[in-house]
């Protein structure tokens, strides 16, 4: 099927035109690396579809919704990426697949049909957090016989509203992906880094594991890592292509390299307000922020004390990370405040905070 196809082209809106699509398969799939990020290994992929009359796949895929062909539209792509299981990478990495939830009401048709391919990969369903769940419970039950048959389910968009977060917590699933707008320049804003290792530290408490989306820049990267985060997809790693896919071109820096920059990336935290423009009416601001990052580092040293060795190690660095973030943070602002202090004052607090001997 090409883009100049007549029997479908000439009209590009209502249902008979989707219907010729899905009908003429009017459309091609690429595939993007999803990559651990500290062994540089294949993880899994994503199908993702491109429609060959030159639209936007969200935009095409918002008119199968609009006719009622989003299933039609979804089983086509399932078996055309089931057709090409040769050619896809090796069967130790799983095969991601994006599904809406009309969909889901046929999941024992759907089982069927990738019955037997979950004999020789694993396979990953997607919900986006743009899908409008009305019902939790519903979509639990259709999502039974999948997970049933050892389909795993992955929440897509975490962190681009609030709705993401509602999948997250209702549905637990087995995979967790960070949205664009939280990875992108992650390396330079605090709350991202914050949200990212939450979310890490949240997944590890129900066994899932999280996948950072849109990585473009290696220091996004590294501060992906540094929080935690083990596996990412995204230009910088991979672009979506046709399959065979190309041997991947990323070498990872050694974690323990990456453990001694981190007090260099913890530094570029701004800290406000230093001891030069801090009035007396704002110290109380100042230590209520402080003791805020004690609990925190509080929270994160308990919940190492529970797991007693059995903590999963993307939870583990996160956890590690929040602590060691929080004491630059508070060391920061305490440096700052000393220095404002007289040279005399410093040096009797300096004798006062000496042990003797």
């Amino acid at each position: 099927m090409h883009d100049d196809d007549e029997r479908w082209r000439p009209s590009r809106e209502g249902r008979a035109y989707v219907e010729a699509a899905i009908r003429n398969r009017a459309f091609g799939l690429v595939y993007q690396p999803i990559v651990h990020l500290d062994t540089g290994s294949l993880s899994g992929v994503e199908v993702l579809c491109r429609p060959y009359d030159g639209r936007r796949p969200d935009v095409w895929f918002a008119q199968c919704r609009e006719q009622g062909l989003a299933a039609a539209m979804d089983f086509a792509i399932v078996e055309m990426a089931l057709e090409q299981i040769d050619d896809q990478p090796p069967d130790n990495c799983y095969l991601s697949m994006n599904l809406s939830l009309a969909t889901l009401t046929e999941s024992c048709r759907l089982v069927e049909l990738l019955r037997p391919a979950l004999a020789r990969r694993q396979l990953v369903v997607e919900l986006t957090e743009h899908v409008v769940v009305g019902d939790y419970g519903v979509v639990e039950r259709d999502l039974r016989p999948l997970r049933e048959a050892g389909v795993l389910l992955a929440v897509d968009d975490a962190g681009a509203g609030y709705s993401s977060f509602r999948h997250v917590l209702r549905l637990r699933p087995d995979i967790i992906k960070l949205d664009r707008s939280i990875t992108d320049s992650i390396d330079r804003d605090q709350a991202r880094r914050a949200l990212a290792m939450a979310l890490v530290i949240f997944a590890g408490q129900f066994g899932a594991s999280v996948v950072a989306e849109g990585i473009e820049t290696e220091a996004e990267l590294l501060a992906l890592r540094s929080v935690g985060i083990s596996r990412g997809q995204g230009y910088w790693l991979a672009r979506p292509q046709h399959l065979p896919l190309a041997p991947l071109d990323y070498h990872p820096v050694p974690y323990l390299e990456l453990v001694q920059n981190a007090a260099a990336l913890a530094s570029h935290i701004p800290v406000e307000p230093t001891a030069d423009h801090l009035p007396d009416a704002t110290v109380a601001v100042v230590a209520h922020g402080l003791l805020s990052s004690l609990a925190s580092v509080t929270s994160a040293v308990t919940l190492l004390s529970e797991t007693d060795g059995r903590v999963a190690i993307e939870q583990h660095r996160a956890l590690c990370g929040a602590i060691q973030r929080q004491i630059a943070h508070v060391s920061g602002v305490l440096s700052d405040l000393v220095r404002g202090l007289p040279p005399e004052t410093i040096r009797a607090l300096d004798e006062i905070a000496t042990p003797s001997a």
